[in-house]
């Protein structure tokens, strides 16, 4: 075995450089991250660790780890991809790991933290600022394998990259949800329950329908769809709560606890690039936010809309794809500014 001063597992030439953020990961590496996160929850640092090992594709060789003769410190056994076997101390590791993944502590963004002083008052911590969630304008990194997933003989659609799949009602009933997740007062038990929720109406189940294949006439032919359906998602969320509660070896190959982080932080991402696309709608300016109006209103808006589009029925908007009512209402605030515009400049004469 190699002497630990000519470790430097992290610094070889072979290894690929780590994903800058939670946004860069595919879909096998949040898989990875978030099973070291929930398994080390408790450890921070040792969670890092064995997401970095393992996005690195280093193997832990036979008895793990072992005492230095030169410093007593605990020396991990690792193998890369070419058969190289490599040490490193745990506290190297450790270092390493919180260099180089500085993002692996707040996927969802960094919290930040007060200033702390001590009894005379002398600042002890100085305060850090809070930072907005690890997310890109489109998740282009983000590797979905297939079109759906099972899950304990169960089918449903994944969230595609930019959640463009996600209809009217899916978006306010996630919307609904997601601030309810991280609330301080939330407790552990509540937190599964929303995370259920979360997952039953994220996530449309594979569903037998009918479909008119003869132009009209009563001839038709029996299909799978995957559509969403609110009071279906209802029902869903108590099968999704026994999942989670489940040992992960029952749910296949992703467990439901790590198949919820990743839906969340696509749902997140798509959030972040409808921002951009729709500053009219997403600006958080106070009194002034269009949509939040447009939310509170949602019944005057939901007739509105109906005009714009030519719909006969309310459902018919809630069923409606996002991007289709966002530019919709994206459209009606212009107008709005507009005639603001126009107000203002009448006022003046």
């Amino acid at each position: 075995m190699s002497s630990p001063r000519n470790t430097h597992v992290l610094a070889h030439p072979k290894l690929p450089p780590l994903p800058q953020s939670w946004s860069a990961l595919t879909w096998e590496q949040l898989c990875i991250c978030w099973d070291a996160k929930l398994r080390y929850g408790g450890n921070a640092d040792v969670a890092r660790v064995a997401a970095m090992i393992a996005l690195y594709q280093l193997k832990m060789e036979k008895g793990q780890w072992t005492i230095s003769t030169y410093t007593g410190e605990k020396l991990y056994r690792l193998r890369d991809v070419d058969g190289c076997l490599w040490t490193v101390t745990a506290r190297e590791a450790a270092y390493l790991a919180k260099r180089s993944m500085p993002w692996f502590d707040w996927p969802y963004g960094d919290p930040g933290e007060k200033e702390q002083k001590d009894e005379k008052n002398n600042v002890i911590r100085e305060r850090r600022e809070p930072v907005n969630g690890y997310v890109s304008p489109m998740r282009d990194a983000m590797i979905l394998p297939k079109d759906s997933l099972t899950i304990h003989k169960k089918h449903f659609a994944l969230p595609q990259v930019a959640c463009n799949n996600l209809t009217w009602q899916q978006y306010r009933s996630l919307q609904t949800i997601a601030p309810q997740l991280f609330h301080d007062a939330t407790t552990d038990a509540e937190a599964v329950e929303l995370q259920a929720q979360f997952l039953a109406h994220i996530l449309t189940p594979r569903s037998y329908a009918l479909l008119d294949a003869s132009g009209g006439s009563v001839r038709v032919r029996p299909h799978y769809e995957y559509r969403y359906n609110a009071e279906q998602a209802e029902i869903l969320s108590g099968w999704w709560l026994h999942r989670l509660n489940c040992p992960d070896a029952m749910n296949g190959r992703t467990g439901a606890a790590v198949l919820f982080h990743i839906c969340f932080q696509t749902y997140q991402t798509a959030l972040s690039y409808y921002a951009l696309s729709y500053p009219l709608l997403f600006a958080d300016s106070g009194k002034n936010d269009s949509l939040r109006d447009a939310l509170t209103g949602e019944v005057g808006t939901v007739n509105t809309i109906m005009k714009y589009a030519g719909y006969a029925e309310q459902q018919q908007v809630y069923d409606s794809n996002l991007p289709f009512i966002l530019d919709i209402l994206n459209a009606m605030t212009k107008e709005a500014k507009e005639i603001e515009k126009m107000n203002a400049k009448i006022k003046k004469k």
